[in-house]
C-alpha cells in the first residue's frame, strides 16, 4: 500500500513537472515568435537629411525606413565615417547617448539604448549625427566633410552619401530611436 502511494505520488509529481515545462516552453516560444528578427539590408531604405543648427551645433539625421513586408528591429549606434578632400583627415564619429541637438535625453540621463521595432511597410528609426560649425580656440576655419559612410549595427556594407558637414569639433552620433526626428518619444 505504501509503495502504491509513493508510486502514485511520484507519477503525479512527474505529470505536474511535465505540464509546467510545457507551459514555460510554450510561453517562451510565443515571446520569441512575437519578437521580429533583426533588420537586414534588403529590408531598409537609408537616407541622410539636415537636422538643422543651433548655438554652434549642426546635425544631420540618419533615417532608416522598413520597406519590406515584415517587421524587424534595430538597436545601437550606426558607425559613421566622415572624409573629404586632400586636406581633410578622415574621422569616425564618437558614439554618445545624447548631445545638444538630441539623442536619448539631456545630460545625465540614464536611459538605455532602445531596441526599435520597425513595422512593415514604413516603420522608421533615426539617429543624429552632430557636430559644430564654430572654430575652437585659435582656429579661424574648420574642415568640411563631404563624404559620409554609415554602417548600420551588425549589417554591411555601409551606405555612402555626399554632404557638407562642418568639422569644427569631432562629430558625435547618437543611438537609433523610434521615428524620424532623432528624439525619443516625440
Amino acid at each position: 500500500m505504501a509503495k502504491t502511494r509513493s508510486l502514485i505520488r511520484a507519477t503525479l509529481i512527474g505529470i505536474l513537472v511535465s505540464v509546467a515545462l510545457v507551459t514555460l516552453t510554450s510561453r517562451t516560444e510565443r515571446a520569441f515568435a512575437n519578437t521580429p528578427a533583426r533588420c537586414q539590408e534588403t529590408q531598409l531604405s537609408v537616407k541622410i537629411t539636415s537636422h538643422g543648427v543651433a548655438s554652434g551645433h549642426v546635425g544631420d539625421l540618419i533615417v532608416i525606413t522598413n520597406v519590406s513586408a515584415s517587421a524587424c528591429t534595430v538597436n545601437g549606434y550606426p558607425t559613421v565615417r566622415l572624409s573629404g578632400g586632400a586636406n581633410v583627415v578622415a574621422t569616425v564619429a564618437r558614439k554618445t547617448k545624447n548631445g545638444f541637438l538630441g539623442g536619448l535625453g539631456g545630460t545625465g540621463t540614464t536611459l538605455t539604448v532602445p531596441v526599435v521595432r520597425l513595422r512593415a511597410h514604413g516603420g522608421g528609426a533615426s539617429s543624429i549625427l552632430e557636430g559644430g560649425d564654430v572654430p575652437v580656440g585659435n582656429a579661424v576655419a574648420c574642415v568640411t566633410y563631404t563624404k559620409v559612410s554609415v554602417a548600420l549595427p551588425r549589417l554591411s556594407p555601409p551606405y555612402r552619401f555626399t554632404t557638407r558637414f562642418p568639422g569644427c569639433i569631432r562629430p558625435q552620433v547618437h543611438p537609433f530611436v523610434p521615428g524620424s526626428k532623432g528624439l525619443p518619444y516625440k
